[in-house]
């Protein structure tokens, strides 16, 4: 069994993470966690001081998967992609934790650097920075309300959801459904992912253009 001195701030954080992969964050409570790692949940205040510094490490243990750096000699339009996909991939990654990167409260220029990348991808665009701010907001309000949603669906329950209702829908009613039903039910997240950034990316374009 563990020794309470081999434990550290990094190890607790890990297995409170992988705790939260694995059961949900409603799971996730001192005594189950010390549980995990051989030791009396109180033994862990040694480490954190309340379950709300532990789920700030934790979540900074999530964005240590995004890059520190990022390279500026592609198109704008390509800096846009990388960067929401980078931050799309932690949700895909952690889909059960990835809620807490939106706390305020976390030692971590992570998410700081991927903002500075996007609005200076935007900037070399050409967009003042009043329209850079419109933009930047439009981009990331759309893509985490997605990253959020997904939590509660995966591309399987996507698919059993569509052929569910294709299966009991009067197609004489409504005949749109039950012609694009068996289509909508082999989407991917992905593809709905790269479809809306193509959307967002080529409205913006026009933008500029005009």
């Amino acid at each position: 069994m563990p020794k309470t001195r081999s434990l550290d701030r990094d190890r607790i954080a890990d297995a409170a993470l992988e705790l939260i992969e694995k059961h949900g964050l409603e799971a996730l409570t001192m005594r189950r966690l010390g549980g995990r790692l051989g030791v009396e949940g109180m033994a862990l205040y040694t480490y954190v001081q309340s379950k709300d510094e532990l789920l700030d490490a934790v979540a900074e243990r999530v964005l240590e998967g995004l890059a520190r750096e990022f390279d500026r000699s592609t198109s704008w339009q390509e800096r846009i992609r990388r960067g929401t996909l980078a931050w799309a991939e932690l949700q895909e990654r952690y889909p059960r934790a990835f809620p807490l990167v939106f706390r305020g409260s976390l030692r971590t220029d992570a998410v700081r650097l991927l903002t500075e990348e996007l609005l200076d991808a935007l900037r070399s665009a050409g967009l003042d920075p009043q329209a850079t701010a419109l933009v930047y907001q439009t981009v990331i309000t759309l893509v985490d309300a997605a990253l959020l949603g997904r939590s509660s669906w995966t591309d399987e329950q996507l698919e059993a959801a569509w052929l569910a209702g294709a299966a009991v829908v009067d197609v004489e009613r409504f005949p749109r459904f039950g012609e694009v039903a068996p289509f909508a039910a082999r989407l991917t997240w992905r593809q709905i992912l790269d479809s809306g950034l193509d959307l967002l990316l080529t409205g913006l374009e026009r933008r500029l253009e005009g």
